[in-house]
């Protein structure tokens, strides 16, 4: 019988999440039926803790290549939050998103704590190999680094590359190359993060 009872609780508690995740839109919204052919986004939730111009873009992105309708991309939207971000939604007042356009401006409005701090190109400067980084390393912790520089150059990321790496071999590598974008220049990185991995791994080997 208690079993019973708290499968009921349990069913009712979803119907509830429901009704919760259409209350804050206007009727048109809520009643638009459903594609048939549509699929559920399998973005990351978002916590409140990320930029939330970043996950709205790559939201509308996958709801794009749907082709869904703006009153779906509502209604799919708060199944991509979680934590404080879910806790905001559901304080949303009844009726007051008329669309997914007012929607994404009281998101970002609201969750603006977590938004990328910009950093300057000057950061960069500060990235340098260490004596036991490898070049494998190097390059993702560099690469990590100029996401969060807006309107960056090739030019402006190449020299502050060679500012950092300390691979001597792979600068003269780079010299007689003279790669003139990052992409070039990754190009022919990769052989030597084949190789130095290649070491390192023998190094263990022979260590264990």
């Amino acid at each position: 019988m208690e079993e019973m009872k708290d499968s009921m609780r349990r069913a009712n508690h979803v119907d509830d999440l429901v009704h919760r995740t259409d209350f804050p839109f206007i009727a048109s919204i809520t009643s638009h039926p459903l594609p048939s052919k549509f699929k559920m986004s399998t973005l990351d939730s978002y916590d409140g803790m990320r930029d939330p111009c970043d996950h709205i873009a790559t939201f509308k992105t996958i709801m794009h290549l749907q082709g869904v309708p703006d009153e779906i991309m509502c209604r799919a939207f708060p199944t991509t939050l979680k934590g404080l971000s879910r806790v905001w939604f559901g304080k949303l007042p009844p009726n007051s998103i008329t669309s997914f356009q007012e929607l994404s401006k009281l998101f970002v409005n609201n969750l603006v704590g977590g938004q990328r701090q910009k950093c300057s190109s000057s950061n960069l400067l500060n990235i340098e190999q260490g004596e036991n980084n490898s070049l494998r390393t190097f390059i993702s912790h560099f690469n990590s680094k100029t996401l969060l520089v807006d309107e960056m150059d090739d030019k402006i990321l190449l020299a502050t590359f060679y500012n950092g790496v300390s691979s001597n071999l792979f600068i003269h590598k780079l010299y007689d190359q003279d790669p003139q974008t990052m992409a070039e220049l990754i190009h022919s990185a990769q052989f030597f993060m084949n190789a130095e991995d290649a070491i390192i791994a023998k190094k263990k080997k022979k260590g264990e």
